[in-house]
């Protein structure tokens, strides 16, 4: 049998046509943390966005403070929201670059106890087509343990996912 027949055959064989299991990026989702490799990832899914015609949503998590992380008369809710209002800063000055660059952005800022499962909860609600990462780079034993929140994220993703240096 020669591969043009099998194919051919292939929608035949999976009981679906073509059309059905056509490829869409119509949304793509990037995660930022502001850092230079996170920068890094924003630019590359403004470029991909910009060539699939995708529309891109760039997403910030703000660390949600924990018991474990803090001393025992807790942060300031001042504090707090002063986190918020630099990463809400930070966040649109990230949008006006993209924008610079292609029209279809926006962005969405959470807050949450676990930046990973919100990214993955953001991109299931979205939906994302396309969920673009960046790592920290981070080997040795510093990755060990420390884990990659890149390959958490990339564990329960809701969709492919490309992840960036």
């Amino acid at each position: 049998m020669s591969k043009a027949s099998t194919l051919d055959r292939l929608p035949e064989l999976s009981g679906q046509s073509y059309d059905e299991k056509t490829f869409k990026f119509d949304n793509i989702l990037v995660a930022t943390d502001f850092s230079p490799n996170s920068q890094r990832a924003v630019k590359y899914a403004v470029q991909l966005a910009k060539r699939l015609s995708a529309r891109l949503t760039i997403l910030h998590v703000v660390p949600e403070p924990s018991v474990m992380n803090y001393p025992m008369e807790g942060i300031p809710p001042e504090e707090v929201e002063s986190w918020q209002r630099e990463a809400a800063k930070r966040l649109d000055q990230q949008v006006v670059e993209a924008k610079r660059e292609y029209a279809k952005v926006d962005c969405v800022q959470q807050t949450a106890l676990s930046p990973r499962d919100e990214i993955v909860k953001v991109a299931t609600e979205l939906p994302a087509d396309l969920l673009v990462l960046s790592t920290h780079g981070l080997t040795g034993w510093k990755h060990f343990l420390l884990g990659s929140y890149a390959g958490k994220i990339l564990e329960h993703a809701p969709c492919p996912t490309v992840i960036v240096k």
